[in-house]
């Protein structure tokens, strides 16, 4: 896959501090990181079970087809920082600075459920 070069002007339109932007931007991505490694291990389990718990000895080294499918898709996704990226350019995300300045909140633009006791 090759390098995509991202307009830095386009990053600072929203917020002046490029930085915070950019620090920003790779906590976004590594939350759909999160989210795409969880969804992968979930797809993957049923195989898993199978490989540690063979029915028969010639199950144990097998490769099942479906599994290398499921792998082959998700490594053909783009790649979660290029998916933040566009994401911030859509406006589907934004970031706040706390008042104390030194860390930032992604908001996603779905309101996120809290659950309180």
């Amino acid at each position: 896959m090759s390098v995509k070069p991202v307009d830095l002007n386009s990053l600072r339109a929203r917020h002046e501090n490029l930085y915070e932007t950019v620090v920003a931007i790779s906590k976004r991505a590594k939350e759909i990181h999160e989210e795409e490694r969880a969804e992968l291990e979930e797809k993957l389990l049923p195989y898993k079970e199978m490989i540690r718990n063979p029915a028969s000895e010639s199950e144990s080294d097998k490769v099942f087809p479906e599994q290398v499918a499921i792998s082959l898709e998700f490594e053909a996704r783009q790649k979660t920082a290029q998916r933040a990226i566009n994401q911030f350019l859509q406006s589907k995300f934004d970031y706040t600075l706390e008042e104390k300045g030194d860390k930032a909140k992604v908001q996603n633009g779905e309101e996120n459920e809290v659950d309180r006791d």
